[in-house]
Formats: C-alpha cells, sequence, structure tokens
C-alpha cells in the first residue's frame, strides 16, 4: 500500500508539473494508448478507482494503456483537443466545450444503476435550519468550478429559483469529494452533486433540497482524427462488458468507479445535442457570449 501511494504521488506531482512547455516538446508526449479521466474527484482517488479499468484495457486489447491525472478541466481539454490524450471520460460540459473547441465527440456512453444512459444532479444541505430551497439564501453553498453537477445545473436551479446573483455565498472546491466533506463538517450549508455521490452518503444527515432533470452522462470521448482502429478497440472492449447480465463482469467491475461500473452503450442520435443544450446552460451560467 505505500508503495502504491508512493508511485500514485510521483505521477501526481510529475503531471502538475508538466505545462504548456512540456506539451510543446514531442518526446514528452505520452502514447497513442493514453486515457485520462475528467477530475471530478481528487487525483488520488481517480487513480484507484481507473487503475482497474487500465489493467483490463490491457489484457482486453493487448495494448499499453496508460492512466493520466488532470488538476483540472481546462487542461484537460487542452490536452484532448492538442492531440495528447487519446481517449477521455467527459461529462456533459467538459464534452460540449472540446466539442467546440475541436470536435471532440462521444464513442461510447456509460450507463448509469438504472441502466440508462443518464443521470442527475441534487441539491442537497446538512444545516438542520435549512427546510426547502429557499432556505440556503444567504448561506454558504459549495461549488465545484466547470462541473455539470455540480456547478453548472445547481446553478441554474438555484437561478430558476430566484436565487440567482448574490443570493447565496459561493464557496469553490477542488472536486466533489471536497465538497461532501464541506458539508458533512459543516462548512457549507448546501452544495450541488451528482446523485450516484449523495447516493453513498445517505446514512449521513443530508436532505435533497430538489433535483434536476435528466442529464446525458458521462462518455469516453475522443477527437474525430483518433484512428478507426483504435477506436473500435476501444468502444468493443467495453461493450462485452455485460454487468446486469454476467456475474463475472459484474464482479471484475465491483471495485471500479461507479461512474463506469453499470456497463456502457454506443451513443443514441440526440446524445450530442443533449450535450450541447447542457453546454447552453454553461454558457448561460458563466455568462459567455458565445
Amino acid at each position: 500500500m505505500i508503495i502504491h501511494l508512493i508511485l500514485v504521488f510521483f505521477s501526481v506531482v510529475l503531471l502538475l508539473h508538466s505545462g504548456p512547455a512540456a506539451a510543446g516538446n514531442k518526446q514528452s508526449l505520452p502514447s497513442r494508448y493514453t486515457l485520462a479521466i475528467i477530475p471530478f474527484y481528487s487525483p488520488e482517488k481517480i487513480w484507484l478507482l481507473y487503475a482497474p479499468l487500465i489493467d483490463y484495457l490491457k489484457k482486453t486489447t493487448k495494448q499499453p494503456w496508460e492512466l493520466k491525472l488532470y488538476p483540472n478541466h481546462d487542461s484537460l481539454i487542452e490536452d484532448l483537443c492538442g492531440g495528447q490524450i487519446a481517449v477521455a471520460l467527459l461529462g456533459p460540459v467538459p464534452l460540449g466545450r472540446a466539442n467546440r473547441k475541436c470536435g471532440a465527440e462521444p464513442l461510447i456512453v456509460a450507463l448509469g444503476k438504472d441502466g440508462k444512459p443518464t443521470y442527475r444532479s441534487v441539491i442537497v444541505t446538512s444545516d438542520a435550519t435549512v427546510t426547502a430551497l429557499g432556505g440556503v439564501r444567504g448561506k454558504k453553498f459549495g461549488f465545484f468550478k466547470g462541473s455539470t453537477a455540480a456547478h453548472i445545473v445547481p446553478a441554474k436551479l438555484l437561478k430558476d429559483a430566484g436565487l440567482g446573483g448574490e443570493a447565496v455565498q459561493p464557496v469553490f472546491f477542488e472536486s466533489q469529494d471536497r465538497i461532501m466533506t464541506a458539508l458533512l463538517t459543516g462548512e457549507i450549508s448546501a452544495a450541488g452533486v451528482k446523485e450516484t455521490l449523495y447516493r453513498k452518503f445517505e446514512r449521513e444527515p443530508l436532505r435533497v433540497l430538489t433535483i434536476s432533470g435528466s442529464l446525458p452522462n458521462f462518455a469516453f470521448s475522443a477527437l474525430p482524427s483518433l484512428s478507426s482502429r483504435l477506436r473500435d478497440v476501444f468502444v468493443q472492449a467495453l461493450l462485452k462488458l455485460k454487468p446486469h447480465a454476467n456475474t463475472r463482469d459484474a464482479d471484475m467491475m465491483k471495485d471500479w468507479d461507479d461512474e463506469i461500473r453499470n456497463g456502457f452503450m454506443l451513443p443514441a442520435q440526440d446524445f450530442l445535442p443533449s450535450v450541447l443544450n447542457v453546454l447552453g446552460t454553461y454558457r448561460e451560467i458563466m455568462h459567455e457570449d458565445q
């Protein structure tokens, strides 16, 4: 365990010290089998939860897949658009941004526990004095900047409820995990997070104040220039996993992240348009004109 944590530490340090200069050095580019995960958790947690996926891909495709960690959304999108990542797992806002920036497109969509390619954002509170959404007015509200479930959609829900602008005191964190910790310690009164994350804390003194409509789920995405062979190998490796029907797959995937342990499907025709609708909400909340 100590050795593993040391390896994680150095992997994170190497990434956080890489910047534009490194990106411009062709010798420093990772292999074409590099996979990245949008940082909705801390780098250490992403490493632990997604290393089993990398092991599966290596075994199934016989190719040297590797996991690359990122400190924020912007740096991942920059590297994806720069061709330094083969495939990235993106939520709807990062995917929409990457699509508009460089034409990135969904390859395969993760399914939820209900077998659907959608998820929801929930606004929750640990403050006993807050019994309805209006009760967050003037309170500290946690966000994870740029996150669909933990920033954009909660901000939209607040705005639609007449709680936009300076109605709440925004507090920004570096991951949804950190938001949950802040909720449970009373550092903030309320926050929005992905519903699947909230479900892990249902036994804690948390109350749901409101739930969003269905959002397009996370998708493994890539540039259109990704080779058709690599694309097909990757997609087929994930499509063959049937955890709801195959106990062997379910057992193998039990320690994978909740986001990817329920199987996958090809994106439906309306998937990308749904993503771009969410991007429209992002631009509204972030006050982007284009």
